[in-house]
């Protein structure tokens, strides 16, 4: 090799990236890892090309290449983010995917180490994919890390959870709020866990998550049953179940406005949607007799908080756990799927 340049050879997971010195001096892409970012959009044309931006103009300490698929917006997004956002690589269709069909044909399109799956109205604070990136690469068993979301006004918003369980669905029937402060942190029960150290987290929503590319080579992609909601708790359910770890790094930090296209194709159904699925979800992985247990202990709960708001006169919660009623009694033959005049569904 002639004097002054040299290789070098770094290795995430098992997929190899070179890099060069020369003329006795750093790549400075040496230290920048690469990352496929994938965002899937259905007429968030506007926001989404802003929250892009701002990703693209921040320092993340990584190389990005952006990746788009625009579900068959009918406002012009794909236009507007290519005139906005030149950089993105834009896959318009002419279909509705959903989003877990939608992100599977990023992934496919993905060659990096790593791929970032973020939600078209988020946008990473600096460094934030980089620190995801450090972490996973200091745990090489980590299928996924989840960085800490909030709000743009810095509320902070809840996106790590427990897996549905009947021994989880009963604690919460029988004892609520009354369950012990470390066991409910434990638990990752919102309004405890606070989302402020690292951890093992059972799942974590797919709003912000950074995935190893050799996980998803081992465990595959999104179930694309699930047009929205749940594909992101099946597919850690999945990682887990080929050993894989998902952590959570609170030092990386994702801004994200939150049910930008799902409010527009679910409207007031996001509740039924999430919880029909849930069920679903549920039904496949443990049976019929967990799942009934399961329905069954969730219908407690959900009774008693209704009575509660009822009695406090707070009808909009009251209207939400009434929701909660309905699903657990509303039997789930399938992953929910919107009428198809929305748009949305098929």
């Amino acid at each position: 090799m002639r004097s002054g340049i040299f290789a070098r050879v770094t290795v995430e997971g098992s997929h190899t990236e070179r890099a060069t010195y020369r003329g006795g001096r750093r790549d400075p892409d040496l230290d920048r890892p690469k990352v496929d970012v994938g965002v899937v959009t259905w007429n968030t044309g506007e926001l989404t090309s802003a929250a892009l931006r701002r990703l693209l103009d921040t320092d993340q300490g990584c190389q990005l290449r952006l990746l788009v698929r625009d579900n068959a917006s009918t406002d012009g997004s794909a236009g507007i983010i290519s005139r906005v956002v030149p950089e993105a690589e834009i896959d318009a269709g002419s279909e509705n995917l959903g989003f877990g069909a939608g992100m599977n044909r990023l992934l496919a399109k993905s060659t990096a180490p790593w791929f970032f799956i973020l939600n078209s109205d988020a946008w990473p604070e600096p460094g934030a994919i980089r620190a995801l990136v450090d972490t996973a690469r200091e745990r090489q068993g980590v299928a996924a890390v989840a960085p800490r979301v909030e709000r743009p006004d810095g509320t902070l918003e809840h996106t790590t959870y427990p897996f549905p369980s009947v021994k989880l669905a009963a604690l919460l029937a029988i004892r609520g709020s009354r369950i012990k402060k470390e066991r409910a942190e434990g638990l990752l029960l919102e309004g405890a866990w606070k989302h402020d150290r690292p951890r093992s987290v059972d799942w974590a929503i797919g709003a912000a998550l950074l995935v190893r590319r050799d996980a998803y080579l081992d465990i595959g992609g999104f179930d694309e049953r699930f047009f929205m909601y749940v594909e992101d708790v099946d597919w850690c359910w999945r990682a887990r179940r080929r050993g894989w770890d998902i952590w959570f790094e609170p030092s990386a930090l994702v801004r994200h406005i939150g049910n930008a296209s799902a409010s527009q194709s679910y409207g007031l159904r996001r509740t039924k949607a999430y919880l029909s699925n849930t069920y679903w979800f549920f039904r496949r992985e443990h049976g019929p007799f967990a799942s009934a247990a399961y329905r069954a202990w969730n219908l407690v709960g959900s009774t008693r908080l209704y009575l509660t708001a009822k009695r406090a006169g707070d009808e909009p919660r009251a209207r939400v756990w009434r929701d909660h009623m309905v699903a657990a009694v509303t039997p789930s033959s399938r992953p929910y799927v919107l009428p198809r005049e929305d748009g949305s569904g098929s």
